[in-house]
Order: C-alpha cells, then sequence, then structure tokens
C-alpha cells in the first residue's frame, strides 16, 4: 500500500501549529509596525514598496511564509540545538544552507522588482539598484532576524527548563509522600535495628555487621542527606553502592562474583541519589552473580566533570522477574529531569548479557 506523500507535511502542522501559530502571529506584528512606521515617513514610497510587483495582498502573504519560515529554523533547528549543545554541526550546516538559498531567493525577487528611477537611486550613498544595496539591506534584516530569534530562544529554553523544574519538584514530592504513607516511623525503624544490633553483637559479630549495614542502606535511602537540588556527595552514593554488594555478599555466603573498581578524582562533586544504585540492584535483580566465568562488572570513573558508570551482568536462566528494561524507563526519565539533554545511556542488551554504560556531568 502507497503511503500518502503529504502525510509528513500534515504531521508536520500537526505537530508544530501552535508554533506556527505564534510565529505567524509575531510576524503578522512586525509586519504591521514596519509598514505604519515607513507609512508615516513617506506614504507614497511606502504603497510602492509594500505593493511591488505582486500586490500588497501577495507581497504581505509572501512576508509571513519567509518570516515564519525564518523564525522557525533559526529558533528550533540552529539556535536551541546549539543552546542545548546537540547536533551543533548539524544546526551550523544548516545555518549557512539556509542564509546561501535565503539569500539567493531575495536576490531573484530583488531582480524583478520595479527598480527606482535613477534620480532618486543617485540621492543615495549607495545606489539602490547596486548589489551593495541589496546586501546591506539584507544584512541588517539578517541581524535583526537573528537578535530576535536568539531572544525567542532564550524565551523556550527557560520555558523547558522552568517546566522540568516543577516536574522534577512534582515526582519528588510525590516521592516523599508515598514514602510517609508506606514507611514505619524511621525513628522507630533505626531505634529497633540497634537494639537488634547491640543484641546480636555479643553472640554473632557478623550478623550485628549486617544488621548495621542495613541500618545504613535504609537511612540512605530516605534521602535525608541530599541538598536543596536534590544532589548528594558522591562517596556517599559510593558509599551505599558498596554496601548493597557487601549486603548481598553476606546474603550469598560471600559466593557472589562481582568485579568492582572506581577512581574518583574529586572526591567534593554532587551527584543525583539512588541513580549508581538502582543499575547495581537491576543487575542483582536480573543477573546471575554465581558464574565465576561471567562476574557482574561494576566500573566507575570520573573526572571533574564527567562520570562515567559501566555495568554488566550475565542474564540469568532460572524463574525470571520483570525484564532488565523496566526500570530503565524510570531512570532516563530521571536523568532527563536533572540533567536535560547533558547526559549519555548506552544499553547493549544480547542474548546472555546486559550491560548499562552511563555518563553524566557533575556538580562541584
Amino acid at each position: 500500500m502507497l503511503k500518502n506523500p503529504l502525510g509528513p507535511i500534515v504531521h508536520f502542522f500537526k505537530r508544530n501549529h501552535r508554533r506556527l501559530s505564534i510565529l505567524a502571529l509575531l510576524s503578522m506584528l512586525l509586519y504591521a509596525a514596519l509598514f505604519v512606521t515607513t507609512y508615516i515617513a513617506n506614504p507614497e514610497k511606502t504603497m510602492q514598496d509594500f505593493g511591488g510587483r505582486f500586490g500588497f495582498a501577495t507581497n504581505t502573504i509572501l512576508f509571513l511564509v519567509d518570516s515564519v519560515t525564518t523564525y522557525y529554523i533559526l529558533v528550533f533547528q540552529i539556535l536551541l540545538p546549539l543552546l542545548r549543545r546537540q547536533r551543533k554541526r548539524r544546526a551550523l550546516a544548516v545555518a549557512l544552507a539556509f542564509y546561501i538559498v535565503k539569500l539567493g531567493i531575495h536576490y531573484w525577487v530583488w531582480t524583478i522588482e520595479p527598480r527606482p528611477e535613477s534620480d532618486v537611486a543617485s540621492k543615495t550613498f549607495v545606489p539602490e539598484d547596486s548589489v551593495y544595496w541589496f546586501l546591506i539591506w539584507n544584512g541588517i534584516f539578517y541581524v535583526f532576524d537573528i537578535i530576535l530569534s536568539l531572544s525567542m530562544a532564550f524565551v523556550v529554553e527557560w520555558n523547558r527548563k522552568s517546566k522540568q523544574q516543577i516536574i522534577l519538584e512534582k515526582q519528588k514530592a510525590e516521592a516523599e509522600l508515598s514514602a510517609l504513607k508506606h514507611q514505619i516511623n524511621p525513628h522507630f525503624l533505626f531505634n529497633s535495628l540497634s537494639f537488634i544490633y547491640g543484641k546480636v553483637l555479643k553472640f554473632d559479630g557478623e550478623t550485628a555487621d549486617s544488621v548495621l549495614i542495613l541500618a545504613n542502606i535504609m537511612r540512605y535511602a530516605l534521602g535525608k542527606n541530599a541538598d536543596a537540588n536534590g544532589l548528594v556527595n558522591i562517596m556517599e552514593e559510593v558509599k551505599h553502592l558498596e554496601n548493597v554488594i557487601e549486603i548481598n555478599q553476606r546474603r550469598h555466603n560471600h559466593r557472589l562474583h562481582i568485579q568492582y573498581e572506581e577512581n574518583i578524582s574529586n572526591l567534593s562533586v554532587s551527584i543525583m541519589p539512588l541513580l549508581l544504585i538502582t543499575l547495581v540492584e537491576n543487575a542483582f535483580k536480573h543477573g546471575d552473580p554465581h558464574d565465576k566465568a561471567h562476574p557482574i562488572l561494576i566500573h566507575l570513573y570520573t573526572n571533574d566533570h564527567i562520570l562515567t558508570f559501566y555495568i554488566k551482568n550475565k542474564k540469568s536462566t532460572g524463574v525470571k522477574e520483570l525484564s532488565n528494561g523496566i526500570g530503565l524507563k524510570n531512570i532516563k526519565k530521571q536523568l532527563q529531569l536533572m540533567y536535560g539533554d547533558n547526559f549519555t545511556m548506552q544499553v547493549e542488551d544480547i542474548a546472555s548479557t546486559f550491560a548499562v554504560r552511563l555518563k553524566i556531568p557533575l556538580h562541584p
């Protein structure tokens, strides 16, 4: 069955109709302001310039199409990707190609426009029928377009980040409310664990240490260490990660095969809490750490700006729980809310192994 050739165009307008409507309204206001300003200065020349070869109505439509196209490409295809540091080479290539095409179309229109009389042209420093006049005026309008588009891009980006912050705060509030509803009173819980630790310590030091590790895991999971931005010191996350590995080893009498490596260059940086541990718990939940030939690999490296985390596990062949991919969507959503587009998350899901490579920016 043949696809509708107009399908992509219809889809584009459905997806962007609000943006295009706003740009059209803005272009119409600019056109009206330009017309009124020039009409006050010289009514006869204004009607001649705005009427042109095609007539006032047609020229108005052409101006709107040209302006909306220009601002859409500038804002959404060039400036926003540059502001977000996405596909910078593509954005610059689009900018170059677009303005070459735009300049060519404007030059063609200029060549077929009626020329002013020679005595009028001679009164100007640069003759109005010269290429220099064309380049000067187009250069002025191009600079104006870029300034206006840059202002719109900043507004769009500020609005996007504001919405992301609102969503993040809402999800954080919902998570805290859910924790309050479903958790035992933390003070009661920790006091009870301390009591058990004291009692068990007299008879079994290893079990007592396990109780203490469990208490530390639960204390961290309550999120009391996060700052106002929802971040924690990286060493707190690392300590929590080590505690989870240790408690799992003790549960299995230290028979699990895990290769854990870390190299933290700056101990004062901060990251989003419970991010790395979610991937580690996923490996324990769905992996097979009992195979000595295929241990769980956990590598954590940082420099002053980037954290790189890699985890790989052999898939379990026993009774399967929820798929490895179930929690990844939530992780990616949290990353987008916290870091925007400034992160990479690569998933390698093959027949026998599952791996995730994550890179996120570090906060000082």
